[in-house]
């Protein structure tokens, strides 16, 4: 079963179609509903960013490199892995 997974594709070019279908249907499809939730979610945690931070000690700037970096840290792979998904986790074993 294992030697099936490595050995050498039989059809490149059926194979190149289907790679460049599921590019599209995964990344661009999804771009909108990305997009869209991120500027949401990143208004928010900028805001409670804001509000935790009201220290006169601290420059303003910090505001944003803190909410910047906690987006990045804690739900960027979050949003890439369930909202641009079109396929629900349970039909990904079907796939393979």
């Amino acid at each position: 079963m294992i030697g099936n997974t490595f050995r050498k594709f039989t059809k490149w070019p059926v194979l190149k179609i289907l790679i460049f279908k599921e590019i599209d249907d995964l990344i661009i499809r999804s771009f909108g509903i990305v997009a869209f939730i991120s500027f949401f979610v990143g208004g928010v945690v900028s805001i409670q960013t804001a509000l935790n931070l009201q220290n006169p000690l601290l420059p303003k700037y910090l505001i944003g490199l803190v909410a910047r970096d906690s987006i990045i840290l804690e739900f960027d792979w979050i949003f890439l892995m369930y909202i641009s998904s079109p396929i629900p986790p349970y039909n990904l074993s079907l796939f393979t």
